[in-house]
Parts: C-alpha cells; sequence; structure tokens
C-alpha cells in the first residue's frame, strides 16, 4: 500500500509538472478523481476492485477469458485523501488551491438508482482501456463484462449495502497556475 502512494505522488506530481507547461500564470484547472475519506491507508482490498475481480473470475470460468492472462493482471490504483492530495500539490508548488471539495457521489442519491446495469457500466467505463489492452477483443471482452457483472451484481443482492459501508469520495480541486 505504502508502494502505491509513492508511485502516486509521483505520478501526480508529473500530472502537476507537465500541465504547468501548458498553463499561463493564472490558467486554471479542475481536476476530478476518485479518494478515500481519510488519511488511514486501507488495508481492505478495494470493493470496486473485488467486484471486477469476480467478474472476471466468472468470465474465466465460463472460457471467455483465459485464467493465465487474468493471473498477470495487474491495476495499480490508489485513492488519495484530501489532505494527501493537497500536500501532494503544495509540495509541487506550480498550483495553489483555489477551492477543494471532498464529497461522496452516491449520498442522497436514492438507492433504487443503484441498478446492476449503472453499477457495471460506471465498471466498463474506468476499467475498458485496461481490460481491453490486456485481453484483446474490445467489443466481445466488454460486452460480455457488461453482461456478467448485470448477472453477478443482480445476484449479489448486498452489493449496495457493502458499497455503502466502504464508500469512495470525490476529491475536486480547482487549481490556479501560481
Amino acid at each position: 500500500l505504502e508502494a502505491y502512494a509513492k508511485q502516486y505522488r509521483k505520478d501526480f506530481t508529473l500530472f502537476l509538472e507537465l500541465r504547468a507547461k501548458e498553463l499561463v500564470s493564472g490558467g486554471r484547472m479542475i481536476v476530478s478523481l476518485v479518494g478515500r475519506c481519510s488519511d488511514a491507508i486501507a488495508t481492505k482490498f478495494s470493493y470496486i476492485l473485488e467486484i471486477v475481480a469476480q467478474i472476471l473470475c466468472v468470465m474465466v470460468s465460463e472460457g471467455v477469458i483465459d485464467k493465465e492472462k487474468l493471473d498477470s493482471l495487474y491495476i495499480p490504483v490508489h485513492g488519495p485523501s484530501d489532505e494527501e492530495l493537497r500536500e501532494i500539490i503544495q509540495e509541487e508548488g506550480s498550483f495553489s488551491i483555489t477551492e477543494m471539495r471532498v464529497h461522496d457521489p452516491i449520498s442522497g442519491m436514492d438507492r433504487a438508482l443503484l441498478t446492476p446495469n449503472r453499477m457495471v457500466n460506471s465498471l466498463r467505463a474506468a476499467f475498458e482501456p485496461i481490460i481491453v489492452q490486456h485481453f484483446g477483443s474490445p467489443a466481445e471482452i466488454m460486452d460480455e463484462f457488461v453482461r456478467t457483472g448485470e448477472k453477478h451484481l443482480s445476484l449479489q443482492r448486498s452489493s449496495q449495502v457493502k458499497h455503502a459501508r466502504s464508500p469512495r469520495v470525490m476529491l475536486v480541486v480547482s487549481l490556479t497556475k501560481a
């Protein structure tokens, strides 16, 4: 987990450095990303990645994808806290933080709107480039990913409750180039 945090810091610092080269002094940018609620590094495997792994395992059992390919899949994911993100931005020094907001994207949402279709298509949007690059056959693999995911989430009735227990937050930060 510490290695992921270190790599994230390195990558996000590079992102800021490169964006600073593109913007004029006083230029603004808004960054929105998935983060976590506190500075405590989560010790449990992310619920989102658990779902992706479960869907891919079903696809292996159905012969859609190769087990060896699944075993070699690596998805390094790190969601920073707002304090971690603030620290990285301040240390890099190219931008000042105009405003930062942390919000739970599903708070206040009618839980009935969290349908298996909506959830699995959100996963598709986030992970399609990685899955397609690793397994190939974009249309076939991703269509099967959605079909399998909808079936899996429909059968897993506790998914909404489980999701609510390990929420991710959205971090939105408005930056001004120094």
